[in-house]
């Protein structure tokens, strides 16, 4: 997708990794996609001083990469607890 970049962030407080999600070429995300407690998908829209305007071909491949993130940052948590628990 030309005018979505997405990012994969680990971050030590987090417990699971998270999405950004930028618009073209900005340094800043408008978007977080987190996993909740309740081990579901969760969207933080951030403020930004410019209008955040998407296609619905551009919410869908954001939605379609939340999606298909989801079970693979559980799995991977999942697994890496297996590993320190051996």
């Amino acid at each position: 997708m030309k005018n979505i970049r997405v990012e994969k962030v680990g971050d030590i407080n987090s417990e699971y990794p998270y999405l950004e999600i930028f618009l073209k070429n900005s340094d800043t995300p408008f978007l977080e996609v987190s996993i909740s407690a309740k081990k579901e998908l969760s969207f933080k829209f951030y403020a930004s001083q410019a209008d955040v305007s998407l296609e619905v071909e551009e919410w869908e491949y954001i939605l379609e990469t939340a999606k298909e993130f989801l079970p693979q940052a559980l799995k991977d948590e999942d697994d890496f607890e297996k590993f320190q628990n051996e």
